[in-house]
């Protein structure tokens, strides 16, 4: 499985940011060994709203570690960050645990969670059964381990992709109403803990 580095940012120029991300910084990124690089501004989400989550995804902590070093070294990156007014929050590190779907689509969801970490056969296993659900409004889920992300309560996260987000919730209704989520959730230990609502930019 990849890792993926969150970096959680606010802007002063949202747009030219996308702008850059779609015509050309993704492609550096790349080429600084990135898999791949998505940006999505917190709509919903208290007291975060507004902030933009960018997500890399890397083949190894090492690929991580490396990249990031890379992005801070390139003239063109520190110049796009200085021109849109970047200032970053906070930066962790998260391991892809399953997957299902696409990363496509308008809109998102991240939904952070607690409790117990899972082993991987357990993560496949549980989201599968999500999934069956979630596919009904959704396009894509994402389920992430935090492996490096500091002192807090939350110990994973749960991303879904979306062009509606009405129909993502009554996905997300329709799954919790299922008596074998619940039963995962009391077996696995996973508690939701909060969620922000997430407009793609690239």
């Amino acid at each position: 499985m990849s890792y993926l580095s969150a970096a959680v940012i606010s802007l002063d120029d949202p747009a030219a940011f996308a702008d850059a991300g779609q015509s050309w910084a993704s492609a550096r990124l790349g080429e600084m060994g990135a898999v791949s690089t998505t940006a999505s501004q917190i709509v919903m989400g208290g007291e975060a709203a507004g902030t933009v989550i960018v997500a890399f995804e890397w083949d190894s902590i090492d690929a991580a570690m490396t990249g990031q070093a890379a992005l801070y070294a390139d003239a063109d990156m520190l110049a796009l960050m200085k021109d849109t007014g970047v200032t970053l929050h906070r930066r962790s590190l998260l391991r892809l645990q399953a997957e299902f779907g696409t990363r496509t689509g308008d809109f998102g969801s991240v939904l952070y969670v607690g409790g117990p970490s899972m082993d991987d056969a357990t993560a496949q296993e549980s989201f599968a059964l999500a999934w069956g659900h979630m596919q009904n409004g959704a396009n894509g889920l994402t389920a992430l381990e935090n492996i490096a992300g500091g002192p807090g309560t939350f110990t994973g996260s749960v991303v879904t992709w979306a062009d509606s987000l009405d129909s993502m919730m009554a996905a997300a209704t329709e799954n919790y109403a299922d008596p074998k989520i619940q039963e995962a959730l009391a077996s696995t230990g996973m508690q939701p803990l909060g969620r922000v609502l997430t407009r793609r930019l690239f």
